[in-house]
């Protein structure tokens, strides 16, 4: 009965081919009469296939080629199926010369011998052994396998396939024939407890597929590789993963071991001695925040403002400024000029007479550049627009100009950014110093920075080609995924000593005391305070919350900060903030194949079947 089964579909099928023209020869060079492979599935899961194929060389010819993909990308899973080639012979049992040699993620055989042409039909006849191609589903176990690949170029005229399961009863079967990636079913299926049976009813290779599908009942006598045998097989198959995460890894353990926060054991944070014993931070630590209601002593607000992001940024560079007029070396004059149309405003900067001595060298250098003779020069042209209609104003605006004590804020655009860098130097000098920081910051930061570019690259490239090698491109993404928290590791890298976390954990308590105008209610003399703040809110990004709270209970502006009326001290306060601080920043310029066909998935569930699914298939050619 099986017999005239099998003989039903080969006689329908060879029916259906003499009545479509144009198939035998399409490309005129040779062509694929037809292609049969019977696969066995063993007792161990392993693919017994045996490939029958016909061709007619119309001319001369060596043989062919044979490609079969090994090497599959399922779910974000690489799967590498173990090949072993058995024979490679004719009809009659002869043995063929062939070369193999790995394409990609697959195998290519290279059959024939390169002294000799053939001519005419020629048969051959490929057995090998396949494993890793049996999927487990929770209903059932699956053969899904592409009998012919599309990736020939000629056509094949006849594809035939016969599945054999002596060891697990066959509960349904389902095949598609047609373009590669679609879901078209011009094939024919049939089939008993243990064997089923396929043929295409289209022309197939050259861009068309044969596929066929095979649900087992998990009641079997199937002997599957163990636990601990899946588990090496997955690591030794996906090791693309393992490579991917080691950047992450990496720097997680190096800021586990060299970028925790040192602390004192006791919980007092305003004091040290010799004899406090020193610890990392723990990782989970929630320290409660201390209410600070004054400066710190001895820390100016760039110190402060660095203390807090481990950086120097353009905010502390205006807090300084600041600081240095609350200290009275410099004053700050918002100056207006009225318009046809609304006013222009600036800021100028006055230099007052007071002795430098006490200053620390970065201050001193901010003070030094901000009236550099260069820059009080480009002041000249816009301080005779703005005082055209005020020859007294003018008048002593020059002499203050000739003097190099006077600068408006407008003309260090592009100008003043060429000496940022050397302040944030002299401040990180001054903070290592203090012992504020285990290392200069920045000099951390480019050593750690420096690391992960390295692991980075090296990673990435040993991932690349993983992924060229399985066509499992997840890896990959998990490398930039993870390149985030990554960078987030190497940014924090600059540790705080025990003195410097303390200080850390006083200027948080600072910032939530600004931010939340508890002062309101607990200082008196709120002008004074308001003044001696100023600077540090400005470091700390509060500036608008404190300059706001000022403006509602109509305090002035603090004497070092003139022509802001009361009224507007929210609105002029932070317009300085953010004119200096894009004005410092600012420079000319802007400077500051052989590849698998199946890409996972059941052959059955949610319709998940189509043309070139699976296992197997790949292509092949003459030579």
């Amino acid at each position: 009965m099986k017999r005239l089964l099998r003989y039903f579909l080969a006689f329908a099928a060879l029916f259906y081919f003499l009545k479509t023209p144009g198939i035998a020869n399409a490309q005129g060079k040779y062509e694929i009469r037809s292609i049969e492979s019977e696969i066995t599935l063993e007792k161990d899961t392993t693919l017994a296939v045996k490939e029958t194929i016909i061709i007619n060389f119309p001319e001369f010819r060596h043989g062919i080629f044979r490609i079969i993909p090994v090497v599959y990308s399922y779910k974000g899973k690489t799967i590498k199926a173990d090949f072993k080639l058995l024979s490679v012979k004719d009809e009659n049992g002869n043995s063929y010369k062939y070369e193999k040699s790995r394409l990609g993620q697959s195998i290519q055989l290279k059959i024939g011998d390169p002294d000799v042409v053939i001519d005419g039909v020629h048969t051959y006849v490929l057995t090998y052994k396949i494993d890793d191609i049996l999927q487990r589903y929770d209903t059932y176990d699956e053969i899904y396998w592409n009998i012919t690949g599309h990736e020939w170029d000629t056509d094949i005229n006849n594809a035939f396939a016969k599945v054999v399961s002596p060891h697990a009863k066959i509960e349904k079967v389902d095949c598609f024939a047609g373009i590669f990636g679609s879901t078209e079913k011009l094939c024919n299926s049939a089939f008993s407890e243990n064997n089923a049976d396929f043929y295409s009813t289209t022309v197939l290779g050259d861009g068309r597929d044969f596929t066929v599908v095979i649900a087992l009942n998990k009641e079997s006598d199937l002997i599957f590789p163990g636990k601990v045998q899946n588990a090496l097989d997955f690591i030794l198959d996906n090791w693309g993963y393992l490579v991917s995460i080691l950047p992450f890894m990496a720097m997680a353990y190096f800021w586990f071991k060299k970028g925790r926060d040192k602390k004192y054991l006791g919980d007092n944070i305003y004091y040290a001695t010799d004899k406090k014993k020193v610890i990392d931070r723990p990782l989970f630590a929630r320290e409660h925040l201390p209410l600070v209601y004054s400066p710190i002593q001895g820390f100016s607000p760039s110190e402060i403002g660095t203390v807090v992001d481990e950086k120097v940024d353009i905010h502390d560079i205006v807090a300084e400024i600041t600081e240095l007029a609350r200290l009275g070396f410099l004053k700050i004059e918002k100056i207006e000029k009225k318009k046809l149309l609304g006013s222009e405003t600036d800021f100028a900067f006055v230099k007052l007479d007071k002795d430098t001595k006490d200053l620390a060298e970065y201050q001193t250098y901010l003070l030094e550049k901000l009236f550099d003779k260069d820059m009080v020069a480009k002041s000249l042209k816009a301080v005779e627009s703005f005082y055209s209609n005020n020859e007294n104003k003018l008048k002593d605006t020059l002499k203050l100009i000739s003097e190099d004590n006077y600068v408006l804020l407008s003309s260090l655009k592009n100008n003043f950014y060429k000496h940022l860098e050397d302040f944030r130097k002299k401040l990180y000098d001054s903070l290592d110093i203090e012992g504020v920081f285990d290392g200069k910051p920045d000099k951390v930061k480019q050593k750690w920075i420096g690391v992960f570019v390295i692991l980075e690259f090296i990673s990435g490239f040993v991932v690349v080609n993983f992924a060229n090698a399985t066509a499992n491109f997840f890896p990959l993404i998990v490398l930039a995924i993870l390149s985030v928290p990554s960078i987030l590791f190497t940014i924090s890298m600059p540790r705080r000593t025990a003195k410097g976390f303390s200080l850390y954990r006083q200027i948080k308590g600072l910032a939530f005391y600004l931010g939340k105008g508890k002062w309101r209610e607990e200082i008196a003399e709120k002008h004074l305070f308001f003044g001696e703040m100023l600077p540090l809110a400005i470091a700390l990004g509060v500036v608008d919350k404190l300059a706001k709270e000022m403006e509602v209970l109509g305090i002035p502006a603090p004497n070092y900060f003139g022509g802001v009326a009361t009224g507007a001290i929210y609105h002029d306060l932070t317009k300085f903030e953010s004119s200096a601080s894009s004005t410092f920043m600012s420079s000319p310029g802007g400077k500051f194949s052989g590849s698998s066909s199946w890409s996972g998935g059941s052959g059955f569930s949610g319709g998940g079947g189509f043309s070139g699914g699976g296992f197997g298939g790949g292509g092949g050619g003459s030579w």
